[in-house]
This record gives structure tokens, C-alpha cells and sequence, in this order.
């Protein structure tokens, strides 16, 4: 299928609800215009495709508020997470957080070399804080200019955000040589999170907060070091933002987690995202009964590098393997949509599940696979 064949195509899928009232007939168990959809930070790469860099997209609220605008418009996806990302704590406590003119943020020089130094770091103020301060008022001027659209955050978990404060090396080699510190620092890490949304609580309401935790998969920590490390503080920072917003948080690990599956069905949140390199069909047989199930389109080798018809067929896919899942599947990508993600795929994504997620009810395949 080419771009107008796909652009006629779409006309014959009508968007019957809005992303609100189509959620809340799903989980109650109604039927509905079709399954669930988002895309994972998305707006990077829609930065691009509409002529904006990043930078540009970080720092010019007018810009942000364009791609949110037309984002909203053209995939259909509504809300707006101001979320941080997985170095935003790190930079918020002096960790040296790069803003290139396009692409990724990242961190070249560490606050925390030494454990000796770490007396030295502070919880960061978000209303007094180089790195989270704009972040409140892109939050703020976001509820003014959307009243009617959900404004979320989202926080990273703690051995992730402890990588953004402290070089990775030495944090894995912290798990065999220096457990003492590490758990401090890992402490630290869900204190910082958790005052981060205590205070966006506070200006902007509660909702659901997402958490990231690529750090956690089994490609980088055993299950013993999850286990005894990651896992009591992933569980506090769970607790600690149910107390806060009175919601499960949603979790997404990179990488393979499989090996964890049964550790994460135990854990208090909403959903669980998954990485492409693991079978949703696997993930929702292992989690549908506990939780929403989230994924998990390839990122790189299908949105990024495949065709308009690649990304219609792994949608299909991924819904006759998940569609069914017992406390419901919502489609995304397996990771962040990459900046190079043509338009056309994203377009081609929201047609596959319009199509084939057609007349979804939670725990049941949708109508739209039955000619699949």
C-alpha cells in the first residue's frame, strides 16, 4: 500500500469516541470504536517531521504546544505526558545534562564519582531547580492552553535514575562491591522522584503516572540483583506514587524481561509496556489476567525502517495475539518512536489498529480480526 491508498483507506475508519470516553467504556466492559493506541514519545520525532529540532521542541513552549496540536489532530493520540526523562534527576543534581540541537538529551559528566560526595547532593526543589522548574511551568502553561486535555508526568525507576547520577560502570559494580551505598543511592533516587510528583501533584492534579526503568531488564541485571536491589525500591516508589496520586502507576521496561514476568505481576501498577524483543502474546498469556497489557510495534526495524505495510501487519499481528487479553491490550510501540520515523507509518499504525481493533471489548478478540 502506498501513502494514497493508505489516506483514502483511513477515511473508511471514523473515530466514533474521544481517547477518554473510549477508555472508560473499555474497562467497564462496553464495546468500542476500536482497541486502544498510543505511541511512545512520539514527539521528537513529529519535531522533525514538521520542521522543528529538539532544542527548539525543549525550549519554546509555542513549538511543543504545534506538535502537540497536530499530533493530536493527525494520530489521534490525546493527553500530554511532562514527563521526565531518564536523565532529568541526574541533571537536576548535578550530573552535566546536554541538550543537543537535535536528538536526545544526555549526560557526559557524573555528579556522583566518589560515594564520599554523596552528603553533597540534595533532593532537587522542583520550583527551584535548573532542570525540573521548566518543566512545572511547561506543565503549567499546558494546563492553561488544554483545560479539557489529561497533563500527566511520568518518573524513571530507581536504578535508572541512580545511572543518571552515577556512571553505570560503577553502579553495576556497586551490586557485587558496595551494596551499603547503593541502596542509598537507589533510596535517594525514589525520594528525588517522589518529590517530583508530590510537587506536579500539587500544581497540576493527580493522575496516573508512568514509570521507565530500562536499567531494570535482565539484559543488565541478574534476577538475583533484581531481586534483592531493584525490586524493594521499584516497589517503594510504586507505593509512594499511589499515596500520592490514589493511581496505579503504568511501568515500561526495555529489554527483555521475561525472566521477571512473574516479579512484576505482583507489583501495584496499572500496565505493563513492553520491549518488542518479547512476545506480547507471551506477555499478555503471563499479565493479561492482572493487568493491562501495552505493546509493542518494533520501534527501529518497523516504524523507523519499515514499510507503510510492515507496520500494518505487525499491528495485526500483535492484536490476534493480544487483543483478547483478559484486563485489556493497548497497542504501541515496543520503545521511543526514533527521530527518521516517516509520518506515514505513524499514519499507517493508527489505520492498523482502527482497522483491526475494530469493535474491541475488554477480553475479547475485536470484530476487526474476524477477516484478518
Amino acid at each position: 500500500m502506498d501513502y494514497l491508498e493508505l489516506k483514502s483507506e483511513m477515511d473508511n475508519y471514523k473515530v466514533e469516541m474521544s481517547s477518554a470516553e473510549r477508555s472508560y467504556k473499555y474497562f467497564n466492559g462496553e464495546k468500542v470504536d476500536h482497541l486502544l493506541y498510543t505511541l511512545q514519545l512520539p514527539e521528537p520525532a513529529l519535531a522533525n517531521i514538521y520542521g522543528y529540532t529538539t532544542y527548539q521542541m525543549e525550549n519554546d513552549i509555542n513549538v511543543f504546544k504545534d506538535i502537540i496540536g497536530k499530533r493530536t489532530k493527525r494520530l489521534g493520540i490525546e493527553g500530554v505526558n511532562v514527563r521526565l526523562s531518564l536523565r532529568s534527576i541526574g541533571g537536576a543534581v548535578g550530573s552535566n545534562l546536554v541538550f543537543p540541537e537535535d536528538g536526545l538529551d544526555y549526560i557526559d559528566d557524573h555528579i556522583l564519582k566518589d560515594y564520599d560526595d554523596f552528603d553533597k547532593l540534595e533532593i532537587p526543589n522542583p520550583y527551584d531547580n535548573k532542570i525540573l522548574t521548566p518543566l512545572l511551568e511547561r506543565a503549567k502553561v499546558l494546563k492553561q492552553s488544554y483545560p479539557e486535555m489529561a497533563i500527566t508526568t511520568g518518573v524513571v525507576g530507581p536504578f535508572s535514575t541512580a545511572v543518571a547520577i552515577r556512571p553505570i560502570e560503577s553502579v553495576l559494580k556497586d551490586t557485587r562491591k558496595d551494596v551499603k551505598n547503593l541502596e542509598k543511592l537507589l533510596q535517594f533516587s525514589v525520594d528525588a522522584s517522589l518529590k517530583w510528583i508530590e510537587v506536579f501533584t500539587k500544581e497540576i492534579g493527580p493522575g496516573t503516572a508512568s514509570i521507565s526503568d530500562p536499567v531494570t531488564c535482565t539484559d543488565i541485571l541478574s534476577k538475583e540483583q533484581f531481586n534483592k536491589l531493584s525490586l524493594p525500591y521499584l516497589e517503594k516508589l510504586i507505593s509512594g506514587l499511589i499515596e500520592i496520586t490514589g493511581k496505579k502507576p503504568s511501568l515500561h521496561i526495555c529489554g527483555h524481561t521475561k525472566g521477571i514476568w512473574e516479579d512484576v505481576g505482583k507489583l501495584e501498577i496499572s500496565s505493563f509496556s513492553v520491549d518488542n524483543c518479547e512476545d506480547i502474546g507471551d506477555t499478555a498469556e503471563a499479565l493479561g489476567d492482572k493487568m493491562l497489557v501495552v505493546g509493542n510495534v518494533p520501534p527501529i526495524e518497523v516504524f523507523r525502517y519499515g514499510t507503510i505495510d510492515d507496520v500494518i501487519e505487525f499491528v495485526k499481528s500483535c492484536i490476534k495475539k493480544a487483543g483478547d487479553s483478559p484486563k485489556g491490550y493497548m497497542l504501541s510501540s515496543g520503545c521511543q518512536v526514533p527521530i527518521g520515523t516517516p509520518i506515514e507509518n505513524m499514519e499507517a499504525f493508527v489505520y492498523a489498529v482502527r482497522k483491526y481493533g475494530a469493535g474491541a471489548r475488554i477480553g475479547e478478540m475485536p470484530e476487526g480480526t474476524r477477516d484478518a
